[in-house]
């Protein structure tokens, strides 16, 4: 989940939770005799309201467009959890005589098989994230279950990342970095 996602999800919880804990709370207190116990036996909706529903149709047409509403929202917010934000390509370079574009997929292809090229590594995969300004990588590896994970660190900190820098033009790259470990590695190769 990324992190706007996540903002997202915490201030929209937030403003559904708040009023439904304030209600709760109300309707418990109620039924405990918080009020008085006249107060906790007394019915919610009065006939004077049930007469105003029945009274009223078009109310019923705004509680089904409220609720048509809310799903809507839903399937939003549900939708928005499985966003990835990525980068599709890059601009380089611009100047009067053009300018230099390069596609995520094929850096990012690169530096799955640069990380893959390594004894340690079994599966690599990687995408671009942040803006074309400052772009950022998030890598998810699966290493050798008996592979010094210093020796995978090594290699990330000194070819793999620093190549990626240097084809991408960029100063800094953030990289996060998810490791999950494999089946160890078939003899013969050698993992320093």
């Amino acid at each position: 989940m990324e992190r706007r996602t996540a903002r997202g999800n915490r201030l929209g919880l937030a403003l559904l939770g708040v009023p439904l804990l304030a209600v709760g709370g109300y309707a418990l207190a109620r039924g405990l005799g918080g009020f008085g116990a006249a107060r906790a036996e007394d019915r919610i909706l009065l006939p004077g309201h049930v007469a105003y529903f029945a009274a009223n149709r078009w109310l019923w047409w705004v509680i089904a467009a409220s609720a048509l509403v809310l799903a809507l929202l839903g399937l939003r917010w549900l939708l928005a959890q499985s966003r990835r934000e990525t980068l599709g390509g890059l601009r380089l370079e611009q100047g009067r005589d053009g300018t230099t574009e390069v596609e995520a997929a094929g850096v990012v292809d690169a530096l799955e098989t640069d990380l893959t090229r390594h004894p340690a590594v079994q599966r690599a995969h990687a995408d671009l994230t942040g803006t074309g300004a400052a772009p950022g990588v998030r890598l998810r590896l699966v290493v050798d279950e008996d592979a010094p994970l210093d020796v995978v660190r090594d290699h990330l900190d000194r070819r793999a990342i620093p190549r990626m820098r240097q084809a991408l033009e960029v100063e800094h790259l953030p990289a996060v970095v998810r490791l999950g470990t494999g089946k160890p590695t078939p003899r013969g190769r050698s993992l320093t």
